[in-house]
């Protein structure tokens, strides 16, 4: 419609620009408007000759422009936009204008004779001239807009829209499953190719744009008939038969083939652009949380599995900012799923412990500190549901750092808040068993972690990240069942309040 205004608005100009200046020089003239119809050879060869010149430039302008302008866009994002272009309607009516009122112009001055002038022709393409000339600039802006990201990524929307529903009525499934298949690889192929020029919003609505397929084809995925679900190994071009082979069992090929294509942009913006791996993050936790798609089990799996193959990726690049976003968002799923799920759930939890391990391994403890945080969070959760794993969950969370030599502070910090929530809440008997888990422990390091904990009364982080909370911030009301966790901690190991405000006296000093 913008096309459709700009050109009747440019179309109008002309007309009260150019024909109105006419107009008044025919009634000053007292020249017959009917007399303009008529035309002498020689107005004829002048009139060809200039429409011959205008609309050559014209056609020059508009193929320059699109000549390129669209490869270099396509070789910028993704080469599907040379098809999409062809074949959008608008383009193809355009060119096609654009040639036959040259044409047109060419064929006037073949048909032109000394006895034989024919002006209806003439007319004809002097019209055909000014939609030209009127749709010019209106159509360079359309071309313009076209060639945004965002379009082709509408385009390859629709593309997959139509697909899924052609495939739903049993018309050419095979086609159509490949189809949908290479539209997902094109977005993904933007969003890489934006992060590699820094383009993190455009790369944002490639993930959103997956996001929103998923939900799509969830919403139709009961009526696919069951050839649909039989994937071609073409699809995974680096995976198994046998792994094929269970994609098309579990009727999750499409899932996987969009989890894998997030998987390739978070590859790509680890550890360049943060805001990409987070947005997979929370696309992935937004699909895993969602009531509906929940209850397909076997998308909850890959779900997780996914989020571990995200938190091991950024792990092998060293990437700490991008870890403690993705464990950020892979406890806020588990949490999600954890009452109806929580065997899962328990799953989830050994995962994060054994990612804890891992990072200790590579020498960042601070996201064994984080890791540990949030496996607390989703202890204190639990707990707070009633949910039947919670035993195991807090027994999970106490193992969490148990092969290390020596425990970390922030681990110990973790565990203390959540005994803090226990007797808080009135839970003493699981307190107990977090405060039988520091005993043996240096009475300077648990005073030096009752310190820290005590004296952080900013709840928001002192610097900007993806969280924004600091992790060992103790509410008001749960700082004085902290303190009291330690207080009776040490009456029984020999460490007392007394012991703690000397240490802090020595440090300060």
């Amino acid at each position: 419609m913008t096309l459709v205004r700009g050109t009747l608005a440019v179309a109008a100009g002309i007309l009260v620009f150019g024909f109105g200046a006419m107009s008044i020089d025919l009634a000053a003239q007292g020249f017959p408007l009917r007399d303009l119809w008529t035309v002498d050879i020689h107005s004829a060869r002048n009139l060809n000759s200039l429409l011959s010149r205008n609309l050559n430039q014209l056609l020059g302008v508009v193929f320059t422009t699109v000549a390129i302008a669209v490869p270099l866009t396509a070789n910028m994002y993704s080469v599907k936009f040379l098809e999409i272009f062809i074949t959008d309607r608008v383009n193809v009516a355009v060119l096609v204008l654009a040639v036959v009122a040259n044409l047109n112009n060419t064929i006037f001055g073949y048909g032109l004779r000394d006895a034989f002038v024919p002006a209806v022709h003439l007319h004809v393409t002097l019209a055909l001239a000014v939609v030209c000339f009127a749709v010019l600039f209106p159509y360079l802006y359309y071309v313009f807009r076209f060639l945004h990201p965002v379009t082709l990524l509408r385009k390859l929307d629709e593309e997959i829209a139509r697909s899924l529903t052609a495939a739903a009525g049993e018309r050419r499934v095979g086609a159509r499953r490949r189809q949908v298949a290479e539209a997902i690889e094109h977005v993904a192929n933007i969003a890489i190719r934006s992060v590699d020029r820094l383009d993190r919003a455009t790369a944002v609505e490639c993930i959103e744009a997956l996001e929103a397929v998923t939900r799509r084809y969830h919403a139709v995925k009961p009526s696919m008939p069951p050839k649909w679900f039989v994937a071609e190994a073409g699809i995974f071009p680096g995976f198994s038969r046998d792994a094929v082979a269970e994609l098309s069992q579990s009727r999750t090929w499409l899932e996987m083939k969009i989890f894998s294509q997030m998987r390739d942009v978070l590859s790509a913006a680890v550890p360049k652009t943060h805001d990409v791996a987070g947005a997979v993050a929370r696309t992935m936790r937004r699909l895993g949380s969602d009531l509906e798609l929940r209850k397909d089990a076997a998308l909850r799996e890959l779900v997780m599995e996914y989020f571990n193959t995200f938190v091991r990726l950024a792990l092998n690049r060293r990437d700490a900012r991008s870890v403690f976003t993705i464990l950020d968002q892979y406890r806020s799923f588990a949490e999600s799923i954890n009452t109806t799920n929580p065997e899962l759930v328990l799953e989830i939890a050994y995962y994060f412990q054994y990612y804890g391990s891992a990072a200790r391994d590579l020498q960042l403890p601070f996201l064994v500190e984080a890791g540990a945080h949030d496996l607390g969070v989703l202890v204190q959760s639990a707990w707070e549901a009633e949910a039947p794993n919670r035993d195991k969950l807090l027994e999970r969370f106490l193992c969490y750092d148990a092969a290390a030599a020596a425990p970390l502070p922030g681990v110990k910090k973790a565990q203390a808040i959540l005994a803090s929530y226990f007797l808080m809440t009135g839970r003493d008997e699981p307190a107990e068993t977090i405060r039988r888990s520091f005993e043996g422990l240096p009475a300077s390091f648990v005073a030096a972690i009752m310190d820290d904990l005590l004296h952080i009364k900013r709840q928001k982080y002192w610097e900007v990240n993806e969280r924004r909370m600091n992790i060992q911030y103790v509410p008001d009301q749960q700082r004085a069942h902290l303190r009291r966790f330690f207080s009776e901690m040490g009456m029984g190991s020999g460490l007392a309040i007394e012991h703690f405000d000397a240490v802090r006296e020595r440090e300060n000093g």
